[in-house]
């Protein structure tokens, strides 16, 4: 795969390609089940343009997503501004190792300066293979070691 790069704000159009992303990860039983026309129909509505969020496609010069980033902007008291928070970044299995994650993270980043964030953050599985072979902290991230994250499904 190569060609071209094009990474653009995702549009509810992008719906069916974040979806064969995220299924081609083979991490999530949602996408494990059920057809990628209802994958797609759930995801659309998610994709409608916010300034609180910013959510990113890669896509090759056939127009293929190759990568998805979701991005969110937070207010911080503590802090008296605001974070940037990438809740999700993703690659086709096809496209790994082709600097599309860089690309879209460093996006993110770029939009975070631009917005006034004070800092940028993310939660990764130590058992991911982005964390196993450091690809965050070769991007000049910083683990932070004493934080926990805590989840309440509901």
């Amino acid at each position: 795969m190569t060609g071209a790069l094009t990474i653009r704000p995702a549009q509810p159009a992008d719906a069916q390609g974040i979806a064969q992303v995220l299924h081609s990860v083979g991490w999530f039983d949602s996408f494990e089940r059920g057809s990628p026309q209802t994958h797609a129909a759930n995801l659309a509505p998610l994709l409608v343009p916010s300034e609180r969020q910013l959510q990113l496609v890669a896509c090759d010069a056939q127009g293929r997503v190759l990568g998805y980033c979701a991005t969110h902007w937070l207010p911080t008291a503590i802090l008296q501004g605001w974070d940037a928070y990438v809740s999700e970044l993703f690659m086709h299995a096809d496209a790994r190792g082709m600097g599309v994650g860089s690309q879209l993270l460093q996006q993110a980043v770029d939009a975070a300066h631009e917005k006034g964030c004070s800092r940028i953050w993310l939660v990764n599985n130590r058992d991911r293979d982005s964390y196993l072979r450091s690809f965050y902290a070769q991007q000049g991230w910083q683990e932070q070691s004493q934080a926990a994250r805590f989840v309440l499904t509901l």
